[in-house]
Formats: C-alpha cells, sequence, structure tokens
C-alpha cells in the first residue's frame, strides 16, 4: 500500500522524466515544495522500489547516487488513482 507522502513522491519523480533524480534532488525539491517526507526520502524510494513502482538506474558517478525513473507499473499506478502528475503543495 503506498501512503500519500509515497505518492507524492511518485507523482514528483513522474513529473519530471527529463531529471536524474537522486536521493538528494528529490530531497531539495520536497523541501522547496513544503512537502512531507524530506529526510526519509531513502526509505520512501525504497519503498515503492519494492512496490514495484519504481526502479534504480546506476548513476556511473564515483558518488554512488544512483537514479530513480518511475516504472511502467508506476505511471499505471498513478492513472489509476486519476491523480495528475506534480506533486501536492499542501
Amino acid at each position: 500500500m503506498v501512503n500519500k507522502t509515497e505518492l507524492n513522491i511518485l507523482k514528483l519523480l513522474a513529473s519530471r522524466e527529463d531529471v536524474n533524480w537522486t536521493w538528494y534532488n528529490l530531497d531539495r525539491a520536497m523541501t522547496s515544495r513544503k512537502m512531507e517526507g524530506v529526510g526519509n526520502v531513502a526509505r520512501l524510494v525504497d519503498n515503492l522500489c519494492k512496490a514495484g513502482l519504481v526502479y534504480t538506474v546506476p548513476s556511473g558517478n564515483p558518488s554512488g547516487m544512483d537514479y530513480y525513473r518511475v516504472s511502467e507499473s508506476g505511471h499505471l499506478f498513478l492513472k489509476s488513482v486519476k491523480e495528475e502528475y506534480q506533486a501536492d503543495l499542501q
């Protein structure tokens, strides 16, 4: 089951597929949007990966920060809940 914070992260990831999302980029974007979950991004995205909604892409950088992408299942999930691809700004 995906909670509201995870859903907002999924929508944020889907909103900009041209961005190489790392846990750090997500945390910064969430902070600027005043979204819940700041500081717990890695754990929350890991939950989305385990649910099959997000997958990781090795960055190949020495930093070791992998990129996150929304999977086909993730896009289908977003469509099924009839949510827009922009994160809520609560």
